[in-house]
């Protein structure tokens, strides 16, 4: 018994020898006496009052970070994330995919891995022997309209939920459906503030180039 308490003190003993060259004890007390020379320190003896300070100047470096990043924004972000308008005339995703088998498209949906979504595939017309994929629907239904998401910078970085006008737009893209069919089958764009994008996206499919800056601006599409 005996042996082993002296066993183990001499281990002990012998981390101490081991630690005491890459460690100056006495500096290091010194250092502390230092610190404490003035008395306790406010963010000892008030740990809470330095962790509100932390958040507040964590928000103000936020809102600058914020600040100097919104140069990059969509000028349309508020209407592309607005909820309330965009998540309107749901439709179930069976119901989509029913609609486009009424209407002679040959489709079908596989799990892509994602939570809520599917992988729409489709048939070419008078190409039957290869499926091409065209886009993520969201499941169980979608709204008309996508809604944009946000980072912590409010700058986008994709979609937050999956509209069906865009399942559109790609079916167009993919020549699944022609413009015309899309909206025989779905109905047809107003021309409401919110479908700019739409008819932006359909207008650069007509032509086969991307809508420039002055376009925008004079809003001729």
């Amino acid at each position: 018994m005996v042996d082993n308490r002296i066993e183990t003190v001499d281990g002990l003993k012998h981390q101490e020898d081991t630690w005491k060259p890459y460690h100056d004890v006495a500096a290091t007390q010194e250092h502390i006496q230092n610190l404490l020379a003035g008395g306790i320190p406010d963010w000892v003896k008030h740990p809470e009052d330095w962790r509100e300070y932390a958040k507040e100047s964590f928000a103000a470096e936020k809102e600058i970070s914020d600040t100097m990043a919104s140069e990059y924004r969509f000028d349309d972000q508020d209407s592309l994330t607005n909820r309330a308008a965009r998540m309107v005339n749901k439709i179930g995703t069976r119901d989509f995919i029913m609609k486009l088998r009424v209407n002679g498209i040959k489709c079908f949906t596989v799990d892509n891995g994602f939570p809520q979504t599917v992988g729409l595939w489709c048939l070419p017309p008078k190409q039957m022997q290869r499926a091409r994929y065209i886009c993520f629907l969201q499941t169980p239904c979608m709204y008309e309209w996508s809604v944009l998401k946000l980072d912590a910078h409010k700058l986008p970085i994709g979609e937050d939920f999956r509209g069906w006008r865009t399942v559109l737009i790609q079916l167009i893209e993919k020549e699944i459906l022609t413009e015309y069919q899309a909206h025989e089958i779905f109905g047809y764009p107003s021309g409401n503030p919110i479908f700019k994008r739409y008819h932006q996206s359909l207008w650069e499919l007509r032509n086969h180039r991307r809508y420039t800056e002055n376009e925008l601006r004079e809003g001729d599409i």
